[in-house]
Parts: structure tokens; C-alpha cells; sequence
């Protein structure tokens, strides 16, 4: 019996190293059944006047498939109280929940995050274009749960580093 113990708990710890080696995939869609355009490695950045906050954008779609990997990191603004070490830990990682191709538009949702300025749980959209076969550009609006929460948005840009 003790082995048989052993033997779940090992294959328990192998599925879970398992699953956080691979990220969550993100959806991706075309109204026009086009997704080429979107193919590859993209990088880029974006950045929030209003909330002073910027940082990096990430995301990939192989051909052949339907999902695409993709990160933002979400950097706290520079004229915040903390040290740039503090800073560097309160970096946050969102994973881009959906991502839409329309003819040369492109649209998507990140996975709701908690904001640190309203300290309540947002949804970002965010809309682009493509602005030639190698970079999108376009907006985002961030919407607090709370009521009467202060709507923020700001300006993003990918350019694709590598065809895939």
C-alpha cells in the first residue's frame, strides 16, 4: 500500500511540474479564416500616460495552429515611492486571455488582473492595426470592477521578430 502512495504522489508531482512548464494558450480567431499576417514571434511595448505605467509585450502563433502564447509585463510607474529593487518585484505578468484578427485589425482581452492604483480587479481590451506586414500598433482601455473606477487606457506596438 505504501508504494502504490509513493507511486500517485510521484506521478502527482510529475503533472504538476508538467503543467507549469506549459503556459495557458491564448485563443485566436480571424473573420476572415487569414491568420498568416499574425504568424511569429512578436515583441513590443506599450505605455499609459495616465497611469504612467509601461512595459513589455510578447506573443506567438505558429502556423497550423489555433492558439498563440503571449505575455505582458506590467512595470509600476518610476515616480512610485518605491526603490527600483521594489519595483523590480512588483512587476506583474498578465497573459493575454483572447486575441481577434479582423481583415487588418487585430483586438484582444488580457486575463483580469489586479490593478495597483485602484487595488481592485480590471479587464483590459485592446485594439491595433496592422500598420505594414510587420508591425501592429492601436490602444487599450483598462475598466476597474468597482463602481465609478476610473477607465485608463494608453498606446501599444509589436513588431514581429521572427516568421514562424
Amino acid at each position: 500500500m505504501l508504494r502504490v502512495s509513493s507511486i500517485i504522489a510521484v506521478g502527482l508531482a510529475v503533472s504538476a511540474i508538467a503543467c507549469a512548464s506549459n503556459p495557458p494558450q491564448t485563443e485566436v480567431t480571424s473573420s476572415d479564416f487569414d491568420l498568416n499576417p499574425l504568424y511569429g514571434e512578436w515583441r513590443g511595448d506599450y505605455s499609459s500616460a495616465e497611469t504612467g505605467r509601461s512595459g513589455t509585450i510578447a506573443f506567438t502563433l505558429r502556423a497550423g495552429e489555433s492558439s498563440a502564447s503571449g505575455n505582458v509585463v506590467m512595470i509600476p510607474r518610476p515616480d512610485s515611492l518605491l526603490t527600483p529593487a521594489e519595483r523590480e518585484l512588483m512587476r506583474s505578468v498578465l497573459r493575454m486571455k483572447f486575441l481577434r484578427k479582423e481583415g487588418g485589425n487585430l483586438s484582444g482581452t488580457l486575463d483580469p488582473y489586479q490593478d495597483p492604483d485602484c487595488v481592485c480587479t480590471v479587464i483590459t481590451t485592446f485594439l491595433g492595426t496592422f500598420r505594414d506586414a510587420r508591425t501592429i500598433e492601436g490602444t487599450f482601455s483598462t475598466v476597474p470592477s468597482q463602481p465609478g473606477g476610473k477607465v485608463t487606457g494608453g498606446k501599444w506596438k509589436v513588431t514581429r521578430v521572427k516568421r514562424l
